[in-house]
């Protein structure tokens, strides 16, 4: 999956017994809204870690807001989606869109397996700083084995304004190797004195 600008992230809550019908129903729904939205791809997940462990989560990536405005066009005339909605066994609770900066991390067209989002209040005036300092440590991301890396802030939704990290791997151990030798960087270091952590989740991929 290439670079894009916006990415949409949708919490939701699902009782244990529907999550294999609904991961079924969404990856149709999936291949629904690359196919008629225009969405760059998608990715669906359970949260393992963290603020909302064990709600599920939905993420899709747009180039353009227009790409997702046609993707509410799809989901209004979605079987699968009314057909979720309707079990009154799922129940949406937070939606956000983030915009996606670009960085000097490759992605891999490798699916990852679990992605790590975590989230950063920093001043707006540091926008620039902490984009040197994900690129700065991009290759430390790379070299553990990370597949993905995409940065940006939230356009809406809770935490407006706050700094969005997320990053695909192929396992846990990848995700270990790396936070071992991100505390040893200096541009790690450096981002930790003006951008203050308030949210890390661990994401399986379902």
């Amino acid at each position: 999956m290439s670079d894009t600008s916006y990415v949409v992230l949708t919490v939701a809550s699902v009782d244990f017994s529907y999550r294999e019908t609904m991961t079924k129903l969404m990856s149709s729904y999936s291949k629904d809204l690359i196919a008629n939205a225009g969405a760059r791809g998608t990715r669906f997940g359970s949260i393992a870690t963290g603020e909302h462990a064990g709600s599920l989560i939905f993420i899709q990536f747009y180039d353009n807001l227009d790409g997702y405005q046609k993707a509410l066009d799809v989901q209004a005339n979605s079987s699968e989606f009314k057909e979720m909605m309707n079990s009154g066994k799922a129940n949406i609770y937070l939606r956000n869109i983030a915009t996606a900066l670009p960085t000097k991390f490759e992605n891999s067209s490798e699916h990852p397996k679990y992605i790590v989002i975590t989230r950063a209040e920093a001043a707006m005036s540091d926008k620039d700083k902490f984009l040197n300092c994900i690129n700065d440590t991009a290759s430390c991301f790379k070299d553990n084995g990370a597949l993905t890396l995409r940065f940006g802030n939230l356009l809406t939704g809770s935490n407006v304004g706050n700094f969005l990290l997320g990053v695909g791997y192929p396992s846990m151990e990848s995700i270990e190797k790396t936070y071992d030798n991100l505390l040893a960087h200096s541009s790690y270091k450096e981002l930790m004195t003006f951008a203050k952590v308030n949210m890390r989740n661990i994401i399986k991929i379902l």
